[in-house]
C-alpha cells in the first residue's frame, strides 16, 4: 500500500475516506466499511481518516454505522418514509433512542434529541390531520365558557 518511493496521494486518501464512509446518502454511509482499523504504517494520516479508523475500532458495528450517519448527515430527511404515514414513526423514534445510547457526551445526546424532534416535526407537517383532531363540523355544538360548570 505504502511505498517509500510512492506515498499515497490526496486522491488515494479520498478513496480510502469514501470506502470508510460514503457520504452520498445515508444508505451509502450505512453500507460503508466499518471493520478496517489500520492502513499500513502510513503516518501521518489525514484527520478525517484517523477519526473513521478510530470509530471502526468499536466492537458493535451497528454503533459504528449509527455514529457515522450522525456525524456525516446533519439533516436526516424523513420524506422517503412519509409514504407509510405514521407506521414508520415509532421505528424512527426508536432508532434515535438507540443512537442516543451511543452518545459519548451531553453535546452528542442533545444533538440526537434535536434530530429526533426534527424527525417527528417532519412527520407532523406531512400528515397534520393524524396529529390534530379535526374540528367539529357544527360550531353550535361548542360550549361557551360561561356554560362550563365549575
Amino acid at each position: 500500500l505504502f511505498s517509500v518511493n510512492r506515498p499515497i496521494t490526496e486522491s488515494g486518501w479520498d478513496a480510502f475516506s469514501a470506502i470508510l464512509c460514503g457520504t452520498s446518502s445515508i444508505n451509502a454511509t450505512y453500507c460503508s466499511n466499518h471493520t478496517l482499523k489500520k492502513i499500513g504504517n502510513s503516518d501521518p494520516l489525514p484527520t478525517d481518516l484517523r477519526g473513521l479508523l478510530e470509530l471502526n475500532k468499536y466492537r458493535d458495528k451497528k454503533q459504528v454505522a449509527v455514529r457515522k450517519i450522525l456525524c456525516y448527515h446533519s439533516h436526516l430527511d424523513m420524506e422517503p418514509f412519509l409514504e407509510w404515514d405514521l407506521k414508520v414513526l415509532p421505528l424512527a423514534v426508536s432508532w434515535f433512542d438507540k443512537a442516543r445510547d451511543f452518545s459519548e457526551n451531553d453535546r452528542e445526546e442533545s444533538n440526537v434529541d434535536a434530530r429526533k424532534l426534527s424527525a417527528i416535526y417532519q412527520f407532523a407537517r406531512a400528515v397534520p390531520l393524524m396529529f390534530v383532531p379535526a374540528s367539529p363540523k357544527n360550531a353550535s355544538n361548542k360550549r361557551k365558557i360561561d356554560e362550563v360548570n365549575w
